[in-house]
């Protein structure tokens, strides 16, 4: 499944190859806020991979706002 990372903590210009799925999201919630604990008993969070390596958190980008062009989704 394609997974579009938004944040001003996502690593610039980097294409993850790693497979994810919508649980790869629950289970970076779990492992950065709940210490590790899974939520569910037997889910697929606990199996899931992690989308980790697609953020930098010691480097905050807070350098202004993206425009992207509508026809071909480049800078503007």
């Amino acid at each position: 499944m394609p997974l579009l990372l938004i944040s001003p903590y996502a690593r610039q210009n980097f294409v993850d190859h790693t497979v994810t799925d919508q649980s790869s999201i629950i289970r970076f919630v779990e492992d950065n806020w709940l210490s590790g604990q899974r939520i569910g008993q037997g889910s697929f969070d606990g199996i899931a991979n992690s989308i980790s390596q697609m953020f930098n958190f010691n480097n905050v980008r807070s350098n202004g706002v993206l425009f992207l062009n509508p026809s071909t989704g480049e800078k503007e």
